[in-house]
């Protein structure tokens, strides 16, 4: 049960977003900028990052949703280094770009403060741009707002059966707000 009455029983982050309509519009507009649109890292790497700072923030729903989207991108072939990601924090499955832009996630996951010069050295030195770089700190700084946003509301996880053709749909379809 929600912490607020949201306008319909509806999973995760759903239930919130049908609430503020207007917030709406944005927070999606976010999601469709930074995980979808052109840049250095392909979708499933961005997803990739969602999904290590949803994991480490505990939010379920973000997790599982964000993973099945990654896996969408990724393919079977190039899932597991994910599923192992996430059963014990093993990124060696990654390239080392990955690893590094995963260990800065998880660093800034942890403190604001968390994100060192060394930090951004090896990602560097693993061949990160500055777009790389930015991108996988807004993805997680934007993840962590999101997380938020749903366990402070208390809002419900999906059933499991929904999580694969949910990651699907934003595979496919993307964060586009619904049509009013």
């Amino acid at each position: 049960m929600g912490h607020i009455t949201l306008p319909v029983d509806v999973p995760g982050i759903r239930g919130p977003l049908m609430f503020r309509p207007d917030a709406a519009k944005h927070l999606l507009g976010l999601a469709e900028t930074i995980l979808r649109q052109p840049a250095s890292l392909e979708p499933g790497e961005r997803e990739t990052i969602a999904t290590w700072t949803s994991h480490l923030n505990g939010c379920r729903f973000c997790t599982k949703s964000h993973a099945a989207a990654a896996r969408a991108w990724l393919g079977p072939e190039r899932s597991t280094a994910l599923d192992r990601l996430l059963a014990s924090g093993d990124m060696s499955g990654y390239a080392p770009k990955m690893q590094a832009l995963l260990e800065l996630s998880r660093a800034l996951q942890n403190c604001v403060l968390g994100v060192q010069p060394e930090h951004i050295s090896k990602a560097r030195a693993a061949g990160a741009s500055d777009l790389d770089i930015h991108d996988a700190v807004l993805i997680t700084s934007a993840f962590c707002m999101y997380n938020r946003y749903v366990e402070g509301l208390g809002t419900r996880e999906a059933d499991e059966a929904d999580y694969e053709p949910m990651g699907r749909r934003l595979r496919d379809q993307g964060y586009q707000p619904a049509p009013a």
